[in-house]
């Protein structure tokens, strides 16, 4: 549960090494020669302009424009990513193939790190498609491979406000109208998850008690002691369980992802809980099978 060091793309990914063989033809030197059409959902879009493409420097622009309002900064961006080498027009690697989709903010330190990006994704709808030319890093040692630059195909899925916590109100709706996983237990206690069919993850934090506690109560600098199982809203696939380590793990509120320190902060010992966390909240990046929106009950052992 602990946190990790986001970075703005998940260049490790899709930004391999690549060779700097040389592309026939005059190519492109404007990303006005980039078009991108949409394929079916879970395919990556097909992308198409003259090899190769080559600009000065980094730069992004809209390709394709979506719908609804435009993002501005504070706001949150959901996305899949394609990579193509810039020179030869090969395709590196892509998300859109069952991963669940990528989230980052637009603020002052994505603006420092990629203006250019930055540049292009205010004012992006859902829907839209962004072009952005990636020049590659410096090289850091004279014998390894120089890297081509790439085409990155950046496709916005949706423009979110950051996620806060639901009130109780809002979690006895989603729970009256059937859109909230179901908790069981087998003979021994180990939780399993039942998503509910159809339903999307709830854009706020959900925190669902199933039972009070009646113990200490914890904040949000509180070291906690906990049993809990983590799921992906996507499959329902689990990803975490200390269950099936046998027996609870230790760690502090203000150390661990946003939506556990703001989904634990004022219950009280002996709590158990499940809670659905957008992925604002959880791992921005993704970890794997815990990538998008998650899903985690928690019993709360003990609050020191």
């Amino acid at each position: 549960m602990r946190k990790i060091l986001a970075t703005m793309l998940p260049f490790a990914l899709l930004l391999t090494a690549c060779s700097s063989a040389d592309s026939e033809g005059s190519g492109s030197d404007s990303l006005d020669d980039v078009t991108i059409t949409a394929t079916d959902a879970g395919s990556a879009p097909k992308v198409e302009f003259d090899a190769p493409l080559e600009l000065p420097e980094s730069a992004a622009q809209v390709v394709t424009e979506g719908e609804g309002e435009g993002a501005v900064d504070g706001q949150w961006i959901r996305y899949q990513l394609m990579a193509v080498d810039a020179v030869t027009g090969e395709e590196l690697g892509e998300t859109y193939s069952g991963v669940a989709a990528q989230t980052l903010e637009l603020n002052e330190q994505f603006k420092s790190v990629d203006p250019a990006l930055y540049d292009a994704l205010i004012g992006a709808k859902a829907g839209s498609q962004v072009a952005y030319y990636a020049t590659p890093p410096e090289q850091t040692s004279a014998s390894a491979p120089a890297s081509n630059p790439q085409l990155l195909v950046v496709s916005v899925q949706q423009v979110k406000d950051k996620a806060v916590k639901a009130e109780p109100a809002q979690v006895a709706e989603l729970e009256k109208a059937g859109k909230l996983p179901e908790i069981s237990f087998d003979k021994d206690g180990v939780p399993s998850v039942k998503v509910p069919e159809g339903a999307q993850a709830p854009e706020d934090l959900i925190v669902q008690v199933i039972e009070e506690g009646d113990g200490k109560e914890a904040t949000a600098e509180s070291t906690v002691k906990a049993n809990y199982a983590g799921w992906n809203w996507a499959e329902g696939k689990e990803f975490d369980s200390s269950f099936s380590r046998g027996e609870p793990t230790e760690f502090p509120l203000n150390g661990v992802i946003e939506g556990w320190t703001k989904g634990l902060t004022g219950l009280k010992e002996g709590a158990k809980v499940m809670l659905s966390i957008p992925t604002e909240l959880a791992y921005v990046q993704g970890q794997g099978d815990a990538s998008g929106d998650l899903i985690f009950y928690v019993e709360l052992v003990e609050v020191k």
